[in-house]
């Protein structure tokens, strides 16, 4: 099976045209039900996309029950009939939510600047607020697992914003972290942890570290772990294959 290139459209995110087109591929019966797609870097070379615009589409495919994963293995088709509404229910998660690249970007390029607003304007009652915000999520992950971390992680992160004492700053922080409970970031996030279980307790290491540097008022240290953070996160989420 071969993929046509596409056309940047003004109105429309690549990914969506990616999804759109395997879609019609399955639809045209080109594509059988068990077959196996190319793998996203031979997709993005067919289709003359990046491949995280491939991966998000094809997740947002297996979302809609389109198609399934095998770990270690590939990308399947697991439908032979794509009605209307499931192809409404793929196109939707695409259009309807943002990119999990482009939330990751953004909130690092903020989150560096936020760490170090923060750190000038915490009082030692700020610091307090902070180690309580962390050390009850960091009891429940080890109490209960890492499922904790993932429903209130950004507790912690919400919690830096409020620091500032910049209502800008939280209303900007509030919007990029709401992002992250977007299907379409759930659905990788998952992924990310369940193809190696250690990658969360390094992200978990991680937050204990930048507790650590705001309380020490390390302003370098800080933002070093938060830039190790998100690149991890961009690396696993999209680099894999």
């Amino acid at each position: 099976m071969k993929f046509g290139r596409i056309s940047p459209a003004k109105f429309e995110k690549k990914s969506s045209i990616i999804a759109d087109q395997i879609v019609e591929m399955v639809r045209s019966g080109k594509v059988a039900v068990g077959a196996k797609l190319p793998s996203e870097r031979v997709i993005a070379g067919q289709m003359g996309v990046s491949r995280p615009s491939v991966r998000e589409a094809i997740c947002a495919l297996q979302i809609a029950g389109i198609v399934q994963s095998q770990p270690g293995d590939g990308n399947y088709v697991c439908i032979d009939v794509v009605n209307e509404d499931l192809k409404i229910r793929a196109m939707g998660i695409l259009e309807e939510t943002d990119s999990p690249l482009e939330i990751l970007q953004a909130r690092k390029a903020a989150e560096v600047g936020v760490v170090r607003l923060a750190i000038e304007a915490a009082t030692d009652a700020d610091i307090l607020y902070l180690k309580k915000t962390w050390n009850s999520i960091y009891e429940l992950v080890l109490k209960d697992g890492f499922e904790p971390y993932l429903e209130h992680g950004r507790d912690f992160h919400a919690a830096i914003a409020n620091v500032t004492k910049n209502r800008v700053i939280e209303r900007i922080m509030s919007e990029l972290l709401d992002a992250t409970s977007q299907p379409l970031w759930i659905k990788m996030r998952r992924e990310f942890i369940d193809e190696d279980p250690n990658r969360a307790w390094k992200l978990v290491e991680l937050h204990n570290g930048l507790l650590k540097a705001i309380t020490d008022r390390d302003c370098t240290k800080a933002t070093l772990l938060l830039e190790e953070h998100f690149d991890m996160l961009l690396k696993e989420m999209y680099d894999r294959e």
